[in-house]
């Protein structure tokens, strides 16, 4: 597999590694870790509790995720973020899971149409929240992530599998990041999702990938036009004046 770990360390180092990462990744996904932040590695450990080594060789796992930047002599810092990333990022996204989404439609079997539907269903029951530390927001976030990973999940190509992953978690950060406001009845992003539920499970290809790059199109359009200064999308222009 693509992601296993070859560590030739003793368990309970890649274990305090493995917590560094998840904690850190958690972090600067959901922006308690913000944006171009300089990320101090004894504070770090301070702060999560775990040895400055482990912080270190978490930090440096990281920079494959595109989470962390490594700077010459200089330490890490919390990687950028940018309009014209997003978009870059989106589009790029949009290649590799439609690429991944008509695979699964060709190879996918019975049990694979099962977890479509039963990941659909998880969340059709879940509420998004606006506060992305809340319960709500956390239960709704792990079913949304679960929906877009089952779309992909018979592809049979670890490779796609880990670009969708990566590049998920990257349009999650932004999601998190950017302070976006809904318009009442503008969208319904359910509505969406069943969508091209439908469309897969009909293994109608050119339909589903066109509804998926539809969907992710119009979440960018969404965080690009919101009041997101602090989060690095507003447009330089406005926010020079806040």
């Amino acid at each position: 597999m693509i992601m296993a770990d070859t560590s030739s360390r003793g368990s309970g180092a890649r274990t305090q590694t493995s917590i560094a990462i998840d904690k850190l990744r958690t972090d600067i996904v959901t922006g308690k870790l913000r944006p171009n932040e300089k990320l101090r590695v004894q504070a770090l450990a301070k702060r999560y509790g775990l040895a400055a080594s482990s912080l270190r060789e978490a930090l440096s796992r990281l920079v494959t995720d595109a989470l962390v930047v490594a700077e010459d002599q200089r330490g890490f810092r919390v990687s950028p973020v940018s309009r014209s990333g997003l978009i870059d990022l989106t589009e790029a996204r949009i290649g590799i899971e439609c690429l991944a989404l008509t695979r699964s439609i060709e190879y996918g079997d019975v049990a694979w149409e099962s977890d479509v539907l039963g990941a659909y269903h998880r969340l059709s029951r879940c509420t998004e929240a606006t506060r992305p530390d809340s319960p709500e927001a956390q239960v709704w976030s792990t079913c949304h992530a679960e929906f877009h990973r089952s779309l992909t999940a018979a592809c049979r190509s670890d490779w796609l599998k880990y670009f969708c992953a990566l590049m998920y978690q990257q349009s999650d950060r932004y999601r998190l990041l950017a302070t976006y406001s809904r318009p009442a009845n503008t969208r319904n992003p359910l509505n969406e999702h069943e969508a091209i539920m439908k469309a897969a499970i009909a293994r109608d290809a050119p339909l589903a990938c066109d509804l998926l790059s539809r969907h992710f199109r119009e979440t960018t359009r969404r965080l690009l036009d919101a009041d997101a200064a602090d989060s690095g999308l507003a447009p330089a222009d406005e926010s020079s004046r806040r």
